[in-house]
């Protein structure tokens, strides 16, 4: 066993190998009872939780590629209530949470942006503002499985170094007849104690003897919640004096925010498709898929700035981390953020399935989907406080710091300070079109080949708001602060404000609501106490005030991809051993155009004759378009081999080149330049000319599939990543009417190489053989260990690579008659979330475990019962800096549960 291996992942190596002691038992007894010549055997009809995990079992072994699945129990019915919750059962799969509910995901240390995320094969729209696919906008009650594809078929789409991921929708022509499902349900927060209700049906017909289909299906999803957060953005090193003294480089915090966020998440879903099968060789689908998230949330916020001039009676650690002290000559503030926001994703598609003759197989696929991100008014940030002092205490290593105060200063009125309104738009298209062959041939060495093409165009448009300067600091910087009535506060009472970790938080604090302020703020009353009242009045009369104005400097990516694929399938025997192999070549060519606005630079004058090498910056007055364009191609060789060991034994090695593009948002056109010494002179930006990253790829695995549902397997993979990317100084040379000038850009740039080894092992065991009623019992476990280095000489950027963990999943089920429960515990190991920076270390998140639970009971063939639970240990989300103590967020966000029936006639 590695040497870090944590508690947890001991606790559950020991499960795997108590688990294993009596696998080979069960499989002899196995093989000496089953004969598929059985009538009894035959005879045996599994559904439910049971089916769904024999179904993915039948994937993962019959596939000529590296994969693991995920299968509905029943029609309408997924395992988790969110898809990324499922996923993240999956060995090797990890998942970024949002508001306690899983959003992105990881796979095999590699982030959401190494991953293609793929909707019945096509590229679906997203509102991430890149690459990686949100999983909160579609409601599980619309799929029907889901595969994580961790090796690469030249069939398969390119895009990932990850792995691909492709859910599937069900369709009509998959269950003839008449099929309805329904359920309601309640789902209560255990943060907001608030219950609100969900929905879902679906209904499919087959007509005209099963030659047409419909089917329609939507989802309705609210849930009102809260988290709780003790937030410190960075510990920033400093050698500047505290009180007086010089302690040398020190960690400073540079704030603490109390966060208590209380959010209303309602999302309506649906699907349509409709299927004509004229023929046994043809098979015509259009399909249709809608989502809408409306998402309104309000932070009530108090916050504390530190700066080092303030602090008085500093105490600091052993890692010279400032944990205790007294501010002084500082403010008490109040800040209040709040958002109303929507995200819209619609998409459709053809797809054309002919069977020309025997052995030709032919299928056309045209897509189209849009997703847009509305931030309506955007997201309020307001602040307001008085003079006050306030000591800070970390020092008793609770993970929330006590905070306290001097007594207040009743006649010190409170005062504007920050406000603005700020969002980003985001419009997301995708045309797709793709032609799928496969040719089969009998006899011979060469079993199958599959060829196509693949185009693709896709555009990201990015749209940045916000309230024009100089609204947001102009009250907060007025020489005489600007009073606020006392009508505008409130106190805000948090109801046990982070109960569930150590500290004694404070629990109330002033608030206000931001549309008031923002409407006090452009009164007569306000304008009246500014220092120069006139331009300010001249601006909100202008602007409307307090409202978002758009950047001119929007930009939009363009990519268009084209692609060509040939595999060949070829099988035969080893002895006795049949092996099969897939050898392929994909060709794919990149062109993409990026589009923005922005101030141009004009010129560059000296204007001090007595430093003639000194230069000033002459920018254009208006917006200019910018343009720039890069295309780039790829050959993508993949090897997939597979040996029958024995009937029950597999062993596959694979190996491929694959890439994975820049995001999108990385492609910006936009530079900014400045002036200064010439031969000094610097500027920064985007980079329209990112190339992909390209990985070389090796995979070896052995499946022991030793009785209907239950395997072990163990799997090796090695990935060799060129063109990491890093920010870098590039040189560049400008031409203005006055010369031409070096320049030392910022950019993203392909900077690094990366190497990433891991191992996986996976144990699933049906105990058929015990007595009833204990022949129900079955157990999922799975671990992932992952190692990374890195080409970088960068000190403290060597290691590790961001996202990179070791995970670790556990689940005990029993299905049983009308009865059945599952208790499933998901762990993932620390690991790093954003790289150091010059005046800091790296963030990590810390080791984070979840356990969620689901029972049901049939109460007949019908109607059934069910109750779901996540997080229902109430577990912490919590990131540090590089020492654990430099605690940057503690977050609660509860326990949920759900209620509720379901009907399936």
């Amino acid at each position: 066993m590695p040497r870090n291996m944590t508690l947890k992942t001991r606790l559950l190596s020991s499960a795997l190998i108590l688990n294993l002691g009596g696998l080979y038992q069960a499989a002899s007894a196995q093989d000496a009872g089953s004969d598929s010549d059985d009538p009894a055997f035959e005879e045996i009809v599994v559904t439910g939780l049971r089916a769904s995990l024999i179904n993915s079992v039948g994937v993962k072994r019959d596939a000529s590629v590296v994969v693991d699945a995920i299968t509905a129990e029943d029609i309408g019915k997924f395992p988790d209530q969110n898809v990324a919750e499922s996923l993240q059962r999956i060995t090797g799969v990890t998942i970024d949470r949002s508001g306690g509910e899983g959003q992105l995901l990881t796979v095999r240390g590699m982030g959401p942006e190494f991953n293609a995320v793929l909707l019945n094969g096509r590229t679906l729209a997203t509102t991430s503002g890149g690459r990686a696919f949100n999983f909160d906008i579609l409601a599980s009650e619309l799929i029907n499985g889901a595969e994580v594809f961790k090796t690469q078929s030249a069939e398969l789409q390119e895009g990932a170094i990850g792995a691909t991921v492709n859910i599937t929708t069900l369709k009509p022509m998959n269950f003839p007849g008449f099929q309805a499902v329904g359920s309601t349900k309640a789902l209560y927060d255990g943060m907001t104690e608030k219950v609100r209700p969900q929905f879902s049906g679906l209904i499919s017909n087959t007509f005209a003897d099963d030659t047409f289909g419909v089917l329609a299906s939507f989802s309705y999803y609210n849930r009102k919640s809260r988290y709780d957060q003790a937030n410190t953005a960075s510990y920033f090193k400093t050698s500047a004096d505290l009180d007086g003294v010089n302690y040398g480089e020190v960690y400073f915090p540079r704030n603490y925010d109390q966060i208590a966020q209380t959010e209303a998440r309602e999302r309506i879903s649906g699907t349509l498709v409709l299927q004509y099968r004229p023929s046994d060789n043809l098979e015509v689908t259009v399909d249709g898929i809608y989502s809408r998230l409306d998402l309104d949330y309000r932070q009530d916020v108090l916050p504390h700035w530190f700066e080092t001039g303030t602090i008085r009676n500093p105490v600091l650690d052993e890692n010279n981390t400032v944990v205790k002290g007294d501010f002084e000559g500082t403010f008490v503030e109040t800040l209040v953020r709040q958002s109303s926001s929507r995200d819209d994703l619609l998409g459709g598609g053809l797809n054309i399935d002919w069977q020309v003759n025997d052995r030709w197989n032919m299928v056309v696929d045209v897509s189209k989907s849009r997703a847009e991100s509305d931030p309506k008014q955007g997201y309020s940030d307001t602040v307001a406080g008085r003079p006050g002092d306030f000591s800070y205490d970390r020092s008793s290593g609770d993970l929330v710091p006590t905070i306290t105060y001097a007594p207040a200063d009743e006649n010190a009125p409170l005062t504007a300070g920050w406000a603005s309104l700020q969002g980003t738009q985001i419009k997301d298209e995708v045309l797709e079109a793709k032609v799928d062959n496969s040719y089969e041939f009998s006899g011979g060495l060469l079993s199958e080949i599959r060829f196509g093409g693949h185009y693709s165009d896709r555009t990201l448009g990015s749209t940045w708001g916000e309230t024009e300067y100089p609204l947001p600091w102009i009250f907060g910087d007025n020489s005489t602060r600007v009073v606020l009535p006392m009508s505008l506060f409130r106190t805000y009472d948090s109801d046990g404000f982070l109960s569930g970790a150590s500290g004694s938080p404070t629990q109330s604090w002033l608030t206000f609501n931001s549309d008031e302020l923002f409407a006090f703020l452009t009164s007569e009353e306000a304008l009246s106490q500014l220092d120069d009242p006139d331009p300010i009045r001249e601006l909100i009369a202008r602007t409307g005030g307090f409202d978002m104005v758009a950047d001119p400097a929007a930009y939009k990516v363009n990519e268009e991809l084209m692609s060509l694929y040939a595999d060949a399938h070829l099988d035969g025997e080893l002895g006795s051993m049949p092996w099969s192999a897939v050898f392929g070549l994909r060709y794919v060519r990149t062109a993409s155009t990026s589009i923005g606005r922005q101030v141009a630079l004009v010129n560059l004058i000296n204007v001090d004759p007595s430093k003639p090498n000194q230069v000033v910056a002459i920018e254009s007055d208006d917006y200019v378009p910018v343009r720039v364009k890069n295309t780039y191609s790829d050959f993508l060789p993949s090897i997939n081999a597979k040996l029958d060991i024995t009937d029950s034994l597999i062993g596959r090695v694979a190996w491929s080149k694959s890439l994975t593009r820049p995001e999108l948002d990385q492609m910006s056109p936009l530079t900014s330049y400045s002036g200064g010494e010439i031969g000094q002179l610097t500027a920064s930006g985007s980079n329209p000319l990112l190339m992909p990253y390209k990985s070389n790829n090796f995979d070896a695995s052995l499946e022991w599939y030793y009785s209907e549902g239950s395997y072990v397997a163990v799997a090796g993979f090695y990935k060799d990543v060129d063109g990491y990317l890093g920010t870098g100084e590039v040189k560049e040379s400008v031409t203005v009417p006055s010369g031409t000038y070096e320049y030392e850009v910022s950019r993203p740039i392909n900077l690094d190489s990366t190497k990433i080894k891991g191992l996986e092992i996976a144990v699933q065991h049906m105990f058929t053989s015990l007595p009833s009623p204990f022949d129900g019992i079955g157990i999922t476990a799975n671990m992932t260990f992952v190692d990374s280095s890195s080409s970088t000489d960068v000190p403290g950027e060597k290691l590790p690579l961001i996202g990179l963990s070791n995970s670790q999943n556990l689940i005990l089920f029993y299905e049983k008659g009308p009865l059945s429960f599952r208790v499933a515990y998901n762990n993932r190991d620390r690991f790093l979330q954003s790289k150091p920076r010059s005046n800091r270390d790296g963030h990590y998140v810390d080791d984070y475990y979840q356990v969620d639970v689901s029972a049901s009971y049939a109460i007949n063939d019908n109607f059934s019962i069910f109750l779901e639970g996540i997080n229902v240990t109430n577990e912490l989300y919590i990131k540090n800096a590089e020492f654990k103590n430099q605690t940057l967020e503690v977050t609660e966000t509860g326990p949920r549960y759900t209620l509720g029936i379901r009907g399936k006639f």
